[in-house]
């Protein structure tokens, strides 16, 4: 293969990793609002089961459309953070979201087709929009940039911004609105294909890919879905609760391997990254450890995978967005079905219990070198 052939062969490759970085980025600093929002509403299913707040109340619902309102609002939460991301000023993104949520825009569909210039405008819904959102200001950051070269300062200042607006605004109404809609269709008819042709066969595959996917980079459109599902329909039930397979095996796995390992510094890490994946659900750390050393990533799949099946046999539902692991498990608390939070609890139990059990019977071939250096290499 000569050089220019592989170079074109990488091309898609990078768009593909520019694609989910860009996600990734724009998400990250989003995702503790949204994870704000989901205690929240945990909180207010958990004040009305103990008989303390009454969900006809005024105050359960101000409290709830408080820890629904980040979902709701996300399309702007993303559009500022996608701001600094594309480097454009944080509130012009903001106000072209602002057209997709304006009344008298939406109130135009009520009377029928809705047009410009001719152009018929599609009847797209943006409340919970993530990628959309992330493809206009991307949009915007291409326009804005190219405006700023073309035009002397003096004239960009006066028509810069106005330019970028009108532009992009129309643009997103027309093309990119309705294109990352269909992009997230795709993705949530996917899942949905794969939960309805076997729900259980489903919760297992995700149970077992989704760490290979995050040390990828690749998951970020499963969690996209997970999140705008919790947002429209109030829960989700196949992509978070496979994380929760999946946080608490690797950490289970990491503490398996914490246990037999001779090097004190390396026993120290590995209780310390398990017992975050656990507790917290933060198993990055856990997940690249077992996947170092081959045998502990063999335990954590298998205790995802008996923990996937147990969980498509009895079929969980996650009721907001957090990193499922044990400070977390009640965002699986389900007013109408005490049993959902039973299930899951067995779920995290069934991760924790075989991957720690396969990791002490598979073991790992401890290396004689620093743990830091093995796992930065």
């Amino acid at each position: 293969m000569t050089q220019a052939t592989a170079k074109q062969t990488s091309l898609p490759i990078r768009i593909v990793q520019g694609i989910l970085n860009a996600i990734q980025e724009c998400m990250v600093p989003v995702i503790p609002m949204i994870m704000a929002g989901g205690l929240i509403k945990v909180l207010v299913i958990l004040l009305n089961l103990v008989g303390v707040l009454p969900q006809d109340s005024q105050t359960y619902t101000i409290l709830n459309t408080i820890g629904d309102a980040p979902y709701y609002f996300l399309p702007f939460e993303v559009a500022a953070s996608a701001a600094v991301y594309f480097k454009l000023p944080t509130l012009l993104p903001v106000a072209a979201v602002g057209i997709m949520f304006a009344p008298d825009f939406l109130n135009l569909f009520s009377a029928g087709t809705v047009s410009i210039f001719g152009i018929q405008i599609a009847e797209v819904t943006y409340s919970y929009s993530v990628l959309p959102i992330i493809l206009l200001v991307w949009v915007m950051g291409l326009l804005y940039h190219a405006l700023k070269r073309a035009f002397p300062d003096s004239l960009f200042n006066f028509f810069g911004n106005m330019l970028t607006l009108l532009i992009s605004s129309l643009l997103a109404i027309l093309v990119i609105g309705p294109l990352g809609n269909s992009i997230a269709e795709l993705i949530r008819s996917f899942v949905m294909w794969i939960s309805s042709t076997s729900h259980v066969l489903a919760e297992v595959i995700f149970a077992v890919i989704f760490p290979f996917l995050n040390m990828c980079g690749l998951q970020w459109p499963l969690i996209l879905d997970a999140i705008s599902t919790v947002g429209s329909e109030g829960f989700e039930a196949l992509c978070i609760i496979s994380l929760l397979c999946v946080n608490v095996s690797q950490g289970g796995a990491c503490l398996a391997t914490a246990v037999r390992a001779k090097n004190k510094k390396r026993k120290e890490e590995c209780f310390a990254m398990g017992f975050t994946a656990v507790i917290s659900g933060t198993s990055e750390p856990s997940t690249f450890s077992n996947f170092n050393y081959k045998r502990p990533m063999v335990a954590a799949v298998i205790g995802s995978a008996a923990a996937g099946l147990y969980a498509g046999i009895v079929t969980i539902k996650a009721f907001s967005f957090v990193p499922p692991a044990a400070a977390s498990i009640l965002i699986f608390m389900d007013v109408e079905n005490g049993m959902n939070l039973v299930h899951a609890i067995i779920t995290g139990v069934i991760a924790l219990v075989v991957s720690f059990a396969v990791g002490m019977a598979l073991g790992f071939k401890e290396p004689d070198g620093d743990p830091v250096e093995e796992l930065e290499k």
